[in-house]
């Protein structure tokens, strides 16, 4: 069960990046989006898809805005694209792991330097 799952999600997040760069036309989305991964719940209904944007605070919330506004379209596209029964309701939200991991390595850095200059 969870090597069809992990393939499905594997799938659509392929799938869903795709259809952002080339087929996603909303003024409000980043020009750098990225799927960073894809959950599918275990009845295929809803699939949260987690993505990075490069930008601003408030590019990321328009970019996730604009996601979220395009969510049926991208459905539609992956209709077409698929060979799925049941293309899954997609929600997006923002993974801010790597903006967190860049302040624990800032921090890092900074308490490395502290030390040496204290030796």
């Amino acid at each position: 069960m969870y090597d069809r799952m992990d393939g499905i999600n594997s799938l659509l997040k392929r799938e869903i990046s795709g259809v952002i760069s080339s087929e996603v036309k909303d003024h409000r989305l980043a020009k750098i989006v990225s799927v960073v991964s894809v959950v599918t719940s275990r009845n295929l209904q809803n699939a949260t898809a987690y993505v990075t944007v490069f930008g601003t605070t408030d590019t990321k919330k328009d970019t996730i805005i604009g996601l979220n506004s395009a969510s049926r379209f991208i459905q539609r596209i992956l209709r077409k694209n698929l060979d799925l029964k049941h293309i899954p309701s997609i929600r997006f939200v923002l993974d801010e792991s790597l903006d967190e991991a860049h302040k624990i390595t800032n921090i890092m850095d900074s308490i490395s330097k502290d030390h040496d200059n204290n030796e």
